[in-house]
């Protein structure tokens, strides 16, 4: 028996091609954007954000599509890669508890790990430093926050207050008296 059913094409949510999710993690690329409009790029991060920030909103870091559509109603604008994780540190409703203790350790380390004896930093080709020089420019390399910087630095110099304490040097002894390391110069 022959029916006059007709079929209807429904429209359907377009999966999100790779291309599409490469320009929500890293911005679009040189020969443009893969969506139709921003209205269209809007909807499809929202559609598939907790996918997108399972994949790469972790570490400290947000994909291009949160910094667009909802950094913005929170008054932030990208920093650059470069500083993103510590421009992120400071507002504490942006990373979980977790997320933020895990770059206070990672920070940690490489704080702890610029005071060794033999420490040094390689800027490029002939650009070597050492000593404080070198502290200053691995810090910004690793993107260390200045409130965070100011606490580190505030331990270390309790720590070396204990131990000179401990070794016996008077009071009086100032900063000018102590090496870069903290330890107490004759």
């Amino acid at each position: 028996m022959a029916t006059t059913r007709q079929y209807r094409r429904r429209p359907r949510r377009a999966a999100l091609t790779h291309t599409q999710a490469m320009e929500l993690w890293l911005g679009a690329g040189s020969s443009g954007s893969s969506f139709e409009s921003d209205a269209h790029k809007r909807e499809v991060w929202f559609r598939h954000r907790e996918k997108l920030m399972a994949w790469w909103g972790k570490g400290g870091r947000r994909p291009m599509g949160w910094w667009c559509f909802e950094a913005r109603e929170m008054g932030l604008r990208f920093p650059g890669q470069a500083h993103e994780r510590s421009a992120l540190y400071e507002f504490t409703d942006v990373l979980s508890a977790d997320e933020r203790a895990q770059l206070e350790a990672e920070w940690r380390k490489e704080f702890d790990r610029s005071w060794d004896e033999h420490f040094f930093f390689c800027a490029g080709p002939d650009k070597i430093f050492t000593g404080d020089d070198a502290r200053w420019q691995h810090w910004l390399f690793v993107d260390l926050p200045p409130p965070l910087l100011d606490k580190f630095m505030a331990e270390r110099e309790r720590r070396g207050q204990v131990i000179r304490e401990q070794e016996g040097v008077p009071a009086e002894a100032t900063a000018e008296d102590e090496d870069y390391t903290g330890k107490h110069v004759a």
